[in-house]
């Protein structure tokens, strides 16, 4: 796997042991992946950063990606409901993606971007953001949001 620009390895970007915010500025120069070149900005997570749960979703979506926040989109909007509806407050999680660049393919016509699902090599990519965010937040509770609603659905 070769690093930089035109490889897959977000590792040289990634400082260890930084608090969130440095993780949040150092993911703005982010070039660990193809995926950077497409995408308006990187989108790091956001919320409670002493939040007990960190909540971990794919990729940011169209909104996302146009807004710089995680699940601001139609996705944002899901999540706010089933945390509501298990009792639990959003404003006390911290939500963040396992990829930090939205992956997309232009539609045939207009300006829509559709979604693309990341490959594994991009998602391997982001993996030492996802691991020194975790590190950063000491959450207690970590849930993947794709198999939650796989096993929800």
């Amino acid at each position: 796997m070769s690093q930089g620009p035109e490889g897959y390895d977000a590792g040289p970007y990634v400082p260890e042991g930084a608090g969130l915010r440095a993780l949040r500025d150092a993911a703005a120069g982010c070039q660990g992946c193809p995926l950077y070149r497409e995408a308006t900005q990187t989108v790091f997570g956001a919320g409670d950063t002493s939040a007990r749960m960190l909540l971990v979703g794919e990729q940011p979506g169209d909104q996302e990606d146009r807004q710089g926040r995680p699940f601001v989109g139609p996705a944002g909007g899901v999540l706010d409901r089933a945390l509501g509806e298990a009792g639990i407050d959003p404003e006390g999680t911290y939500v963040t993606n396992a990829v930090k660049h939205f992956k997309f393919e232009p539609a045939r016509r207009g300006k829509r971007r559709i979604h693309k699902a990341p490959d594994l090599k991009e998602i391997r990519a982001c993996k030492p953001w996802l691991a020194e965010e975790r590190a950063a937040m000491h959450a207690g509770l970590v849930a993947d949001l794709k198999v939650a609603a796989r096993l929800l659905g």
